[in-house]
């Protein structure tokens, strides 16, 4: 088991803060039809900068 984050589609705004925010190439994508990000749980390292920038706390750490 480990962490990784999880995205709250209902609150994301796609603002594309988490994807700048992120330290890990390509975990976090930007989904152009969907006007959402979505997260790549297997490239993602858990380390939270995700929840900390995005401003409609989409982004959330959880076991996976």
């Amino acid at each position: 088991m480990y962490f990784a984050a999880k995205i709250n589609v209902d609150k994301c705004t796609g603002c594309k803060l988490c994807i700048f925010a992120c330290p890990e190439p390509n975990a976090i994508k930007f989904l152009k039809e969907a006007k959402k990000v979505s997260v790549e749980a297997n490239r993602c390292k858990g380390c939270g900068l995700c929840v900390v920038t995005c401003p409609k706390e989409a982004m959330n750490i959880d076991n996976v």
